[in-house]
């Protein structure tokens, strides 16, 4: 089936669009939980686990607070 197919299914017929996506979804999902547990793969790929620039702005905030500096700029932080 083409995209527009399925999405017209979608709007259609619900109940058969998702019989028919869940099989490749399961499969996904399946493939994701299997790379958590994969260092290459862990927080890159995996929104719940933090990126090595996450864990070092924690960090460094985290120090700050210790010995009541400032904290830094949040990470992406615009100040606006």
């Amino acid at each position: 089936m083409t995209p527009a197919e399925l999405e017209a299914l979608k709007l259609s017929d619900p109940e058969r669009y998702e019989a028919l996506i869940r099989p490749q979804r399961d499969r996904e999902l399946a493939a994701a939980a299997a790379r958590r547990g994969d260092r290459l793969y862990s927080s890159e790929h995996d929104p719940c686990r933090p990126t090595p620039y996450e864990r070092q702005a924690r960090a460094e905030r985290e120090a700050a607070r210790a010995i009541g500096e400032p904290e830094p700029p949040a990470y992406g932080s615009s100040g606006w």
